[in-house]
């Protein structure tokens, strides 16, 4: 049978305990320590776990000290552990054991005997080779391998046809030996993953023979061509992508850092899960051997015990198998996950435009046009089904009189013609085999630049070949757990198809891997992911811990009304309320004078922001609060965040004499400075709430969804439930953006009297929830705030 095994032994002291969780400082916080014990044991039972640490409590060490113990045990379990052979004899049972431990060591020792040769070496340059390609040809549709023979193609045409795309298939490295269980380790962006990627590298899971992982990023993030790089910069993403695709084939001069023999490659893996590598680290590598980062990660992956990646590689399952990323028997931890919900559903959740589907007609035309002499069969048939769909959505978009919401079945219907007949499943097939998109795009540009010779190419092609793959590709699905919402008219009409059920998606993920961990700093309200995302309900486990901040840091208020006694309540009509405007304005210029250095104010919307600024102009009130501290706003566009977030801090730090008291942001839930931004010691002395940030009921998609969910649910509760959750969900990450560390210090002012109810309440973060206090006068909350502060000022002298 089995051999379960278990986390580091309890008996010992802290620091003893750390160090068998691979911890790199003397001792980790008792939190910490529980963490972990929870996450080996949630890994090792196959659980679905939902896991919280307020941020500054140390989560990304716990979650890779965690997990990686519990890899490295596993593996010494698999090596002198036993099988699952109950009603096998014994001596079977040994000679099935001494077979798979001798597999086990010889796989082992032959990787860690490569990489051991690698890792004194000077990383030179490998040999490459250019091939180019330049007729026509390359855009013929691949024969798809399920349709085969009814397809009837010259020997040469077919050939043209197989270079599509084998430099990818080439360097999947599909025969070389799969390590499992791996652990992938996903968040949202780029500097979280390498900040993951920053805290591996200080355990020991780094050193001497270290841990075999791999960081896998967009080309974006990895490209190393300068023609590629350049595109990208003029063109975008999807233009770049385009690019590397064609030249990693070699329809255009062949990329130079796209070797086609397999050594450069695997010479590129060899380095890089030699040591813990974060992506910067890679790309230098690549430079350094010649060969393209992007294509040698994804090489990598299958030898590494570690992947590390962002959200959409593992979220979406055509993203999963285009990038070949098994997550069968592997461990899948989702850091940053409090959006995951929302994430999920986005990305199943495709729009097309009327221009689109214009543009993608005019491409489709000009391709059947150039090459329908050669092409006969399936791909044919599908082609000219493609047009007939895309002439059908083109008609319907000029025959919309109004917004709707229409089930997948019913807009198929309503297309008219022929298109109810259409053979989506067949359809879907092809589109995914042949990735005819990506021809006809290509070719589509082709076209363009012969026509507009020395001008950079344009994208909107691009965009509009895949934009119809995406929504074609969900519609074939035909989900009951679907929509179709329609708006605008004519040339200005939307199509989006809209997943209401993100269990739809995520479902194969949790069913696949060994364990599903979802962490995050702020994950209440935390029953949110079992009810919506897991199916089998035994699954479920959960971790929440306190914050390592000593009680008396932090002082949370609900302020229920303003100086003159009037009632704190911004519901949808407040911000036409003049009257309540001015007084939040004299609460908040009376909290300036009290609250040192800087403060951070949290509005629903940037439709309420900008209401409420513009009326605290007209009334002076911005006046009077810049007396005191100066004025700072969210910007509009992202690349100015990081200009206003210096000149914020240099104004905390250094106060003009004009606003002696520091300074003041105004930023928007769910804005660009709720999320990932840390507003840590000064920046952040005060946090504010201004009203609750319920999302938008007069939204057509967020109604569908509530509707969803009360026609699915036995509790006549269920959408009123899932509304608030979505409300309180943002505020928490807002709050979550001050207390850093354990000295850090910070009063949270919730500016609504909701913030009271109990049912409010028991969503707040389990750190701050014990701690608020209700203040029915505003006098007393002023009262307590200078308390806070006077006691912080007595302390530090």
């Amino acid at each position: 049978m089995s051999l379960g095994i278990e986390p580091p032994p309890a008996a010992g002291t802290p620091a003893e305990r750390s160090k068998a969780y691979g911890f790199p400082y003397h001792a980790a916080y008792d939190i910490q320590l529980e963490f972990m014990d929870a996450l080996f044991r949630a890994i090792e039972d196959k659980k679905f776990g939902v896991f919280e640490s307020p941020t500054g409590t140390g989560k990304s060490l716990s979650l890779i000290c965690g997990a990686l113990t519990w890899l490295k045990t596993n593996r010494e379990r698999y090596t002198v552990g036993t099988l699952e052979a109950d009603d096998e004899p014994d001596w079977v049972v040994a000679h099935a054991q001494a077979k798979q431990r001798a597999a086990l060591a010889a796989e082992r020792d032959e990787i860690a005997e490569r990489l051991a040769q690698v890792r004194p070496q000077k990383r030179a340059k490998a040999e490459h080779d250019d091939a180019q390609d330049d007729d026509e040809s390359e855009f013929l549709i691949r024969e798809p391998g399920s349709y085969g023979a009814d397809i009837a193609l010259s020997a040469e045409v077919r050939a043209a046809m197989d270079a599509f795309d084998a430099t990818c298939n080439r360097h999947s490295a599909v025969d070389a030996p799969e390590t499992r269980p791996k652990v992938f380790v996903a968040s949202r962006t780029h500097s979280q993953l390498a900040q993951l990627v920053s805290e591996l590298k200080k355990t020991p899971f780094s050193r001497d023979t270290p841990v075999r992982s791999i960081s896998l990023a967009s080309r974006r993030h990895t490209c190393i061509n300068p023609t590629v790089q350049r595109i990208a910069a003029e063109s975008g993403t999807e233009a770049m992508n385009e690019r590397c695709v064609e030249m990693a084939d070699g329809r255009r001069p062949r990329c130079e850092f796209m070797p086609q023999a397999e050594t450069p490659f695997d010479s590129f893996r060899d380095h890089a899960l030699s040591s813990v590598c974060d992506i910067e680290e890679l790309v230098t590598l690549g430079r350094g051997l010649h060969v393209c980062p992007y294509f040698g990660a994804r090489h990598s992956v299958r030898e590494a015990e570690v992947v590390v990646a962002p959200y959409n590689m593992l979220l979406h399952k055509d993203t999963r198998d285009s990038m070949q990323l098994s997550l069968d028997e592997n461990v899948v931890i989702i850091d940053e996950a409090h959006n995951l919900i929302d994430t999920v559903l986005a990305a199943y959740s495709p729009a097309l435009s009327a221009a689109q589907i214009a543009s993608a007609s005019d491409s489709t035309a000009a391709y059947l046009n150039r090459f329908s002499m050669q092409l006969k069969g399936t791909n044919e048939e599908h082609l000219r089904t493609l047009r007939i769909l895309l002439d059908a959505l083109g008609a319907y978009c000029r025959g919309i009189k109004e917004d709707a919401v229409v089930t997948p079945s019913k807009f198929v219907s309503d297309l008219g013609g022929t298109a109810d007949q259409i053979n989506f499943a067949r359809l879907e097939l092809w589109l995914k085999e042949t990735r005819i998109a990506r021809k006809i795009s290509g070719y589509a540009e082709r076209l363009w630049m012969k026509a507009n010779p020395g001008k950079s190419p344009k994208t909107h092609g691009n965009r509009a070949m895949h934009a119809v793959n995406a929504f074609l590709l969900a519609l074939a699905d035909r989900s009951a757990n679907g929509r179709i919402v329609i708006t605008g008219k004519g040339d200005d009409a939307v199509l989006k198809y809209l997943l209401l059920d993100p269990a739809d998606a995520f479902a194969p993920l949790v069913e696949n891997a060994r364990s599903v961990i979802l962490a995050g700093g702020t994950m209440e309200p935390m029953s949110e992911f079992r009810d919506i995302l897991l199916q089998d309900k035994e699954r479920y486990v959960s971790f929440s811990c306190g914050h390592i901040v000593p009680q008396d840091n932090i002082l949370a208020t609900v302020v229920e009304q303003g100086p003159r006694g009037i009632q704190f309540e911004f519901g949808y009509e407040a911000w036409r309320n003049t009257q309540l405007l001015d007084e939040l304005s004299n609460a908040v210029s009376n909290y300036c004078n009290i609250i040192p250095h800087g403060v951070v104010v949290f509005f629903p919307s940037y439709a309420s922001m900008g209401t409420t600024l513009d009326r605290w102009k007209q009334n002076g009130a911005l006046e009077r609060i810049a007396k005191r501290k100066q004025i700072f706003s969210e910007p509009k566009h992202t690349h100015q965040v990081d200009k206003v977030l210096t000149a914020y801090g240099a104004a905390v730090a250094s106060p003009s004499p004009s606003s002696p008291r520091g300074a003041i942001l105004f930023a928007v839930v769910g804005g660009k400075l709720s999320e990932g931004i840390n507003f840590s010691d000064d920046l952040a002395r005060c946090v504010m709430m201004i009203g609750m940030p319920f999302p938008n009921i007069k939204s057509r998609e967020l109604a569908e969804r509530l509707e969803f969910v009360r026609s699915k649910s036995s509790s006549k509760n269920a959408s009123h439930e899932l509304y608030v959750n979505m409300c309180m969900r943002a505020v928490n990450q807002s709050i979550g953006r001050a207390i850093r560390h354990a000295n850090d210090h910070a009063v949270f002012l919730l500016l609504d009297r909701r913030y009271g109810r109990p049912d409010i309440r028991a969503r707040l973060p389990t750190w701050i929830r014990g701690r608020v206090e209700e203040h029915a006068k505003f006098g007393s909350s002023i009262g307590a705030i200078a308390g806070f502060f006077r006691h912080k000022k007595n302390n530090t002298l």
